[in-house]
Order: structure tokens, then C-alpha cells, then sequence
């Protein structure tokens, strides 16, 4: 099956015929399907037993990692980053002010089978809609990964701009259980770019951040950011 993209306006460059491919996910595959497809594939190997194989696996990579090695496989490469301003040479880690994030890059075997392999089929743009690109929480200073109820956090991406005035608009942030808690303090609605003070009653767990905005009569039309949130 082909790659499918469609070309977006690219806001963030002053040139109206500037436009942006974005790729069309035509599902989500967990591991459970990744083992049904090891299986049609003739694997021999029981799910019972491929699960097991993988569960140590993975704890294999998490121990390595978090030991401070880094983990070089054919589809990824895995470490670990440490974020947040550091008070001059003496300084040391404090949890109050940094953070240590694991770190994801494609390895050799996935780009090469991309490239070789990878064969994108242009479709039509849809609807235009909010498109959430990245999340930064200026709190722990982290990209796409944490929400810390009471501080900042910074949405860019396209076509964010809302009327913070219709409660049915703005920003949304949905928990694991679909129920979602809109955002009612903003610090700047741009079309790129969205300030705003993240709710401090959030529940621990992990969120979806939705960006509902009204293009048409047809009712607001709901982005949503790819990435995971978690309030610890």
C-alpha cells in the first residue's frame, strides 16, 4: 500500500504558493497487530510466545537506556537527553528544573527500507481543520510528551486560529476515559501558534490535546496533536 499525502498551504512561510506535504495515516497498528502480521507473514512462533520474546525485549532496551547507553537497532535508535537551563559549571541535575527524556531516531534499516521501498500516492487535501503540530510545556521544558496542570504550554502548527468566546472552540485536552476539559486561559490565538495556561485541576494520566475551531456552518472540525501528554 502507498504512502498517501496531501499539500497544505505552509503558513509559517510569507509565500501564499509555498505549500507543505503532510502524510495521510490510513490506520494505527498496536502490537497486537504487528504479531498477526509476523503470523501471516509464516512466522511459526506461538502470539503467546512472540509477546513473551518482546516483553524482555523491550525491558532489555528501557534497562540499557536508562543505564546511559545508547541503544543502536536496525528500525531505532534509543538514548536519553537531559533538557533544562543549567545555573553555570557547578550546577547539577535537579528535577525541580530539568528533566530526562528517553530519545527515539529512525535507524539504518528503516531509512533505508523508506527510501527504497516507500512509494507516496498524492490524495486530496479534506476539510481544512486545525492541524497540531508540536507541543511545547514550558513548565519542564519538554516537546510532545508531559502537560504540568497550572503552567504554560505552547501548540504550533496550522490553522489554530479560534474564537476563544464559543465554548464549543479552543483547545481540549482529552483523557484516556474521553472525557475532555477545555482550555479557558489563552496568552495568544494565532494561526501557527497558540499560547495558553494549561488547567490545574488535571487528573494524572494521559491526555489528548484537541484543537476544535469553526471553518464553515458545518460546526467546529477537531485536530488533534499525534503525540501523547502526560500528567505525572
Amino acid at each position: 500500500m502507498p504512502i498517501q499525502y496531501a499539500l497544505f498551504e505552509n503558513n509559517l512561510t510569507s509565500d501564499p504558493d509555498d505549500y507543505m506535504a503532510m502524510v495521510q495515516p490510513v490506520g494505527t497498528a498496536d502490537l497486537d497487530m504487528i504479531i498477526e502480521r509476523m503470523i501471516q507473514q509464516g512466522s511459526t512462533v506461538t502470539k503467546a510466545d512472540t509477546l513473551s520474546v518482546l516483553e524482555d525485549y523491550f525491558t532489555a532496551i528501557e534497562s540499557m537506556v536508562v543505564e546511559g547507553m545508547t541503544v543502536i537497532t536496525p528500525l531505532a535508535n534509543f538514548g536519553a537527553s537531559i533538557k533544562g537551563v543549567f545555573n553555570g559549571q557547578t550546577d547539577s541535575f535537579n528535577k525541580a528544573r530539568h528533566q530526562i527524556s528517553p530519545t527515539v531516531n529512525p535507524g539504518k534499516r528503516l531509512r533505508g527500507v523508506m527510501a527504497q521501498k516507500g512509494q507516496p500516492v498524492k490524495k486530496e487535501a479534506g476539510k481544512p481543520m486545525p492541524n497540531p503540530l508540536a507541543f511545547v510545556d514550558i513548565a519542564s521544558d519538554s516537546r510532545n510528551s508531559t502537560l504540568t496542570p497550572g503552567g504554560m504550554g505552547q501548540v504550533a502548527g496550522h490553522r489554530l486560529k479560534f474564537d476563544a468566546a464559543d465554548p464549543e472552540q479552543g483547545v481540549f485536552l482529552v483523557d484516556s476515559g474521553g472525557t475532555a476539559t477545555r482550555v479557558v486561559t489563552y496568552g495568544r490565538i494565532k494561526p501557527a501558534e497558540l499560547f495558553f495556561m494549561v488547567p490545574a485541576g488535571l487528573a494524572a494520566g494521559d491526555y489528548t490535546l484537541e484543537v476544535r475551531a469553526v471553518f464553515a456552518s458545518d460546526g467546529p472540525r477537531t485536530g488533534a496533536l499525534a503525540a501523547a501528554l502526560t500528567v505525572a
